[in-house]
């Protein structure tokens, strides 16, 4: 009963040691994707936040943070998108004093 008992250990402690290791090399998995987009303009002074969604998502969308909080997803290639996410970076930026 003591063999089995200690066979049983170490094939349990093995597979343990297989699941972790095939664990850390699986892709990661990015943080958001956009799955629904919207497509109407959104107004500039309404937005406090921009980010691109990763390049491993499916869709690349831009997402403006709006200042309720919410996060709207857009298309990446609309031309205003691409204005807004300009502007924005370029006006966050500040001049240390």
């Amino acid at each position: 009963m003591d063999k089995a008992a200690g066979a049983f250990c170490i094939l349990l402690l093995l597979t343990v040691l297989c699941s972790q290791s095939l664990a850390q090399r699986a892709p990661a998995v990015p943080d958001k994707c956009c799955f629904n987009f919207h497509t109407r303009k959104i107004k500039m002074n309404n937005i406090v936040a921009c980010y691109a969604t990763s390049p491993q998502c499916q869709h690349q969308a831009v997402i403006f943070r709006v200042k309720n909080g919410k996060e709207i997803c857009t298309p990446a290639e609309k031309m205003w998108v691409k204005r807004y996410q300009q502007r924005f970076q370029v006006s966050s930026y500040s001049i240390p004093s």
